[in-house]
């Protein structure tokens, strides 16, 4: 999956707003609050749910022009990487990828089955994120 979207807002702003989520995260799952510059590397367990777990890992954290993580779990890999690209100032253009990797047979058959209908919705859960950020900068 790709999304591409050029947003009036400051990289800056994007970033920040990126990483407070994931500190509230790591400190609502872990109690630890890891500094920006010591987060490449950095990994932690996670709970989706009553019965789901899984482990998020930074691969790279460079501010404020790319954060990109793994999430492993018993059915899948995800990785993730949000690249930000300065066009001036006030206008950044975003680029998300994220690929998944099913672990064994019969779960990469059941993603292609439920891949297409969850993979659209992700984008659109994805975009709101990215209006929401554009939204609390105009807010300001």
């Amino acid at each position: 999956m790709q999304i591409n979207k050029t947003i009036d807002v400051p990289r800056e702003f994007i970033f920040e707003k990126i990483i407070e989520s994931s500190l509230y995260d790591i400190q609502k799952q872990t109690g630890k609050r890891p500094k920006v510059m010591n987060m490449t590397g950095f990994s932690y367990v996670k709970t989706f749910g009553k019965n789901q777990k899984g482990t998020i890992k930074f691969d790279e954290v460079t501010g404020p022009s790319v954060y990109a993580f793994t999430t492993s779990t018993q059915r899948n890999t995800f990785h993730t990487r949000w690249e930000l690209h300065k066009i001036d100032d006030r206008s950044t253009t975003i680029i998300i990828t994220e690929d998944r990797v099913s672990n064994g047979f019969i779960q990469k058959m059941n993603d292609i089955v439920v891949g297409f209908a969850l993979g659209r919705f992700k984008k659109r859960q994805i975009i709101a994120i990215i209006d929401s950020i554009q939204k609390s900068y105009i807010g300001k």
